[in-house]
């Protein structure tokens, strides 16, 4: 594999691992009969978009500071960090009850990151684009290390936002389809642990 497909898929895979918790947020949106419209899911994409752009842009000025073989080394273990925090965040993780989340007025960042549910403050059974601004800083949050580490190791930043904002789009739709359809708890219990080990992976092989 030449060194330009060994670009793309990274930023292929770093847009993924960025969004696959978005996955998991569609699945439990779905199981729980809560609607993520065009508009509002686009505005979130929007979010993961610009999150993603400042923090490459962000990378790769701090690695224009530092040697190549540095900053590359430094992007590599920062990728792997962040999915180890990944993982076990998710397993230290505890849950709220729906009742409690949804009672928290006005939710904050946190407790969206936290319980995405509580996103849905006027308990419409759908996002609206005011809800979906908190929703998207919410989910942005792995967007921003993650670009920080791809600018680190030279992805570039509009192509890495791209990717991650069209990743942002299809996850949460498809998660929604998926937990509408199959109420498939078990697959968004997963994403979470299965991007940390995509994030290990990629920061292992840019190491190699």
């Amino acid at each position: 594999m030449g060194a330009r497909q060994v670009h793309w898929l990274r930023v292929l895979l770093i847009g993924l691992a960025a969004n696959l918790d978005n996955l998991g947020v569609g699945v439990a949106y779905g199981a729980r009969r809560i609607r993520v419209p065009t508009l509002p899911n686009a505005l979130i994409a929007a979010t993961a978009y610009a999150a993603t752009w400042t923090s490459v842009v962000a990378g790769a000025f701090i690695a224009r500071l530092l040697p190549p073989a540095v900053a590359n080394t430094v992007g590599a273990v920062l990728l792997m960090a962040v999915g180890v925090w990944v993982i076990l965040t998710h397993w230290l993780r505890r849950p709220q009850p729906a009742a409690a989340t949804a009672e928290a007025a006005p939710a904050t960042v946190l407790q969206v990151f936290n319980a995405p549910e509580s996103a849905d403050r006027d308990r419409s059974g759908s996002i609206s684009v005011p809800e979906s601004l908190l929703l998207g800083v919410a989910l942005s949050i792995n967007c921003l290390t993650n670009g920080f580490s791809a600018g680190l190791i030279g992805l570039g930043a509009h192509a890495t936002a791209l990717v991650t904002a069209l990743f942002s789009y299809l996850t949460l739709w498809g998660g929604a389809l998926l937990g509408i359809r199959c109420a498939a708890a078990w697959l968004g219990e997963r994403a979470t642990v299965l991007a940390g080990c995509l994030l290990i992976l990629i920061g292992i092989h840019q190491l190699l």
